[in-house]
């Protein structure tokens, strides 16, 4: 009576024998398979943070190079006392900052109130301080140089019958600088816009280098 019970059918023999055995070596493949996954895995994320990497040092270095190209430039230029359209140069003597700024967005005239030597003196300045800063390329060259003509020639007048007999050659100087101002807007903007994606690029790989090496370490 202690003796355990023998199977009734071939049927609990097969399951005892055959079915266990199988669902085992099932299991050692389950996990074998899991392990080759792994180590895929781990193969490609050390390949993708390897390119994210050479990718973020290529993004540094490039800006790192332009900021200090771009410093030197400007830090060149301010000590020699050029200046842009912009007048961003604070080093630039307060006489010819007012000069540079009538010929960029002003208009060079000269006052009733200064006598003719005075006169006489300031449309030169203006004239040196135009042609050195343009080559005979420049688009402005030639309007510019023809209004400045005109209030040199007519600087013994009045300032209203000199503007008046001035004001075509005038107009026409100031639609030249006005597209010239125009250019360098659109090319600065064009240059943030270029900026921008690189370095909303440059977050993203980042952000995507955080997430593989969190993976790895889990």
């Amino acid at each position: 009576p202690n003796v355990a019970q023998a199977p009734k059918s071939l049927k609990q023999v097969a399951q005892t024998h055959l079915v266990q055995p199988w669902s085992y070596l099932s299991h050692i493949w389950d996990r074998g398979h899991a392990a080759k996954a792994s180590t895929r895995y781990e193969e490609y994320s050390k390949s993708e943070v390897a390119f994210i990497e050479a990718e973020l040092k290529d993004w540094f270095l490039s800006r790192r190079f332009a900021m200090e190209r771009n410093m030197a430039l400007k830090n060149a230029l301010d000590a020699g006392n050029f200046t842009g359209l912009s007048i961003a140069n604070a080093e630039l003597p307060a006489a010819q900052k007012v000069l540079w700024s009538d010929l960029v967005q002003g208009r060079p005239e000269l006052e009733d109130t200064l006598s003719t030597n005075a006169k006489a003196m300031k449309v030169d300045m203006y004239m040196k301080t135009f042609k050195d800063s343009t080559d005979l390329d420049h688009p402005c060259r030639i309007p510019g140089s023809q209004y400045l003509q005109c209030v040199q020639e007519g600087f013994k007048e009045k300032a209203q019958v000199r503007q008046t007999k001035c004001l075509p050659t005038f107009n026409t100087f100031d639609a030249c600088r006005k597209g010239v101002l125009q250019q360098q807007a659109a090319a600065m903007e064009n240059a943030m816009v270029k900026q921008d994606i690189m370095d909303r690029r440059a977050k993203a790989l980042f952000e995507r280098r955080s997430i593989l090496l969190d993976t790895r370490a889990c």
